[in-house]
């Protein structure tokens, strides 16, 4: 480690070898200061332990071999190639080690120089084993620790521009600035929880003695950030509470008048939901409650009870839908509802500033609009409202948290200082606990069961042998005067994926089935083009339609029977089970073909889908699978995700952070003391990168 002594407030670029362009690309990992730096917790391990003797390698084996370069060179190819050789030798034999360079040609290594190779054995030839680009560490003599070889290696994250062993050796210069970095968490509560200090666990962490040691450290560094987030969580709830909204009151004529409206009896599960969206809507402080359910499970009938109560307390409704075919949807079920009423539904989508829209405009400020349909044309400056009193946001992960605080702080010119109530809805099943850590600011309503009438669908799960099998079964069921989807996981060929892609699909399925409309629809068409396709496939002008993912929420065809899903390989299987749930919407069942064309066999995560149909049990298979951060789109959409915790398998520890939060606020509401300081900084920071209404 180096002698030269540095704080944790210190930049990364004052480290030995981290140049300007690997400090940029440190930024790009987050890391600022040395702090952020230890703080970066490995991918993995590798067990460097022990260097193997090179007289003993054999050809394709992973090993660590430690000696000293007898020989080096540099040269370069006729083509161009610049390649580094060195011979490397110990007591028992010698291994020749290669690297390959374009446009840089490297320095020959010293000889003598003691150095540590790791890597697969390419070949063994005459009797010299052969490494291809090895990780090549450059040692001090014996007796000094290094930070590569001889113990667990930790391997951590890597961008353009610096390589897993340049951030193992900047930590490694780092770490004794870890005895240093002030502790965010209370020491009361270390010693409650039996959790180390955070220098002992920063250089476990990074260094273990052995595996054990690091998840120990790894779970106190998890704990500091779920303490945090609950911390924020805790603090938002209630400054929730200290502000104000209009009440919504629901006498008894008034659920009388909306039940009328309703075209069917709610299940006890929608009846439980609107029971809790109610009682939140009739106080003075604004509801933000996150409404989920399964494909199938009613959720715009619940959304639908509360945007009526609130018309009928003189409030305006916003309703935020990802898409303009959804958001057409969502004003024709409206219009179908309350077509003998008085209740004024306005669409709003995107587009040029027409007579049409300014007059749109002027109604949502004036006194002329109820109810405001649509897209992210309702977050425009020029939208004004009158009297704002409940959003609801559509297929919630599909915005951003910025643009729904937009749309919340809109309020209306009437009573500006209000905020209005927001609901927002997914049909990505999320377990509940987890759904209480990544929408933990958010109260949380669950519709369990499905609508009545609701047939289920049948799921294959097909190799692209069985084509003839599965482009029957669609002939037959367009014969009987039926419909059906065609996914892809691309509009057009792409050079650097080898998938099947819409547009020449469209092609094929035109070819083999002439007596049939085939139409496309995917996310590049024109918006007047992608509603002339969809209103033909909802008439019945088009038979079979191929498409991107933008059917995957929202369009409701119930005569389409059958979906088939090119490269289901590439799908998560929340995002499958939301596009299944386009069929089976009618009388008639329906069938999903998940069409696999990895190279290996198929995948057993998408016989989970053919096997279940439950949306919380694929969820959390995909969790375990893909990551809260990929599952609901954390990453894009403001929640930014936790570098140490992993989840769903620290769920105990964020029971035991978030009982941590409670007990700090109960003693200190405003985190004010003096040695809640550090910790009040941190959630602060938290905040900013959490942004939220």
């Amino acid at each position: 480690m180096s002698d030269v002594q540095r704080t944790h407030e210190d930049d990364v670029g004052s480290l030995p070898r981290v140049t300007a362009a690997r400090r940029e690309a440190f930024s790009r990992l987050g890391v600022e200061t040395l702090a952020d730096l230890l703080r970066l917790a490995p991918r993995r391990y590798e067990d460097r332990r022990h260097p193997r003797p090179i007289a003993d390698l054999e050809a394709g084996e992973t090993a660590l071999v430690v000696g000293r370069v007898a020989t080096s060179r540099s040269f370069r190819t006729r083509a161009g190639l610049a390649i580094l050789e060195a011979h490397v030798a110990d007591a028992s034999g010698t291994a020749i080690a290669r690297w390959f360079y374009r446009g840089f040609r490297p320095k020959p290594l010293p000889q003598e120089r003691r150095v540590a190779l790791f890597g697969t054995v390419a070949a063994v030839r005459a009797e010299k084993p052969e490494f291809k680009s090895p990780e090549l560490e450059r040692l001090a003599e014996q007796g000094t620790p290094e930070p590569g070889c001889g113990r667990y290696v930790p391997i951590h994250p890597c961008t353009t521009g610096i390589t897993a062993p340049v951030v193992r050796r900047a930590v490694w210069d780092a770490l004794p600035a870890a005895d240093g970095l002030p502790d965010l968490v209370p020491s009361e509560v270390l010693g409650e929880h039996e959790l180390p200090p955070l220098g002992q666990a920063l250089r476990a962490l990074h260094f273990p003695d052995d595996l054990a040691a690091a998840e120990q450290a790894r779970r106190r560094l998890a704990f500091d950030e779920l303490l945090v987030h609950e911390l924020l969580l805790a603090r938002r709830r209630a400054a929730r509470r200290e502000m104000a909204a209009p009440p919504v009151p629901f006498p008894t004529r008034v659920h009388e008048r909306i039940r009328a409206r309703l075209p069917f009896e709610l299940t006890p599960g929608q009846q439980r939901a609107v029971a809790e969206i109610v009682a939140d809507l009739e106080r003075p402080q604004p509801m933000y409650r996150l409404l989920q359910g399964d494909v199938g499970s009613g959720k715009t009938a619940v959304a639908v009870y509360a945007l009526l109560g609130a018309v009928a307390r003189g409030l305006q409704v916003a309703v935020m839908a990802p898409t303009e075919v959804l958001a057409r949807q969502h004003v024709e079920t409206l219009g179908a509802m309350l077509a003998d009423s008085r209740v004024r539904v306005e669409r709003l989508v995107g587009g040029r500033r027409t007579k049409a829209r300014v007059a749109a405009l002027e109604r949502i400020a004036g006194d002329e609009a109820d109810v405001v349909v649509g897209t992210h044309a309702v977050l425009g400056e020029d939208v004004r409202f009158r009297d704002l009193g409940l959003v609801i946001v559509d297929e919630q992960h599909k915005f951003g948290v910025e643009q729904r605080r937009t749309l919340v702080a809109k309020g209306g010119t009437k009573a500006a200082w209000r905020r209005p109530h927001c609901l927002v809805m997914t049909a990505t099943p999320i377990p509940r606990t987890l759904a209480l850590t990544v929408w933990g600011d958010m109260d949380v309503s669950v519709i369990e069961g499905r609508i009545p009438g609701r047939t289920p669908v049948d799921t294959w799960v097909v190799r692209p042998s069985e084509g003839r099998r599965v482009m029957e079964r669609v002939r037959a069921e367009l014969r009987a005067g039926r419909q059906a989807y065609v996914i892809y996981p691309l509009v057009e060929e792409s050079d650097k994926l080898a998938l099947k892609d819409a547009h020449a699909g469209r092609e094929r399925w035109a070819k083999a089935l002439p007596d049939h409309e085939v139409g496309l629809l995917h996310g590049r068409l024109k918006r007047d083009e992608k509603e002339r396709v969809m209103e033909a496939f909802r008439r019945g002008d088009v038979h079979l339609l191929v498409a991107t993912v933008v059917v995957e929420v929202g369009v409701d065809v119930p005569n389409a029977t059958v979906l088939v899903v090119e490269h289901a390989e590439r799908f998560g299987l929340s995002q499958l089970h939301q596009l299944r749930g386009r069929i089976g919407r009618g009388t008639a069942g329906g069938l999903c073909v998940l069409v696999d064309r990895s190279r290996e066999e198929t995948p057993a995560r998408l016989e989970v889908l053919a096997a279940d149909t439950d949306g919380f049990a694929i969820a959390e298979e995909d969790l375990k699978l893909r990551g809260v951060g990929d599952l609901f789109g954390t990453r894009q959409h403001g929640r930014p995700a936790f570098r140490a915790a992993s989840l769903p398998r620290d769920l105990p520890l964020l029971v035991r952070a978030r009982a941590a939060a409670g007990a700090l606020l109960a003693q200190d509401p405003a985190l004010e003391r003096p040695d809640h300081a550090r910790l009040a900084r941190a959630v602060t920071l938290r905040s900013r990168q959490f942004q939220d209404a």
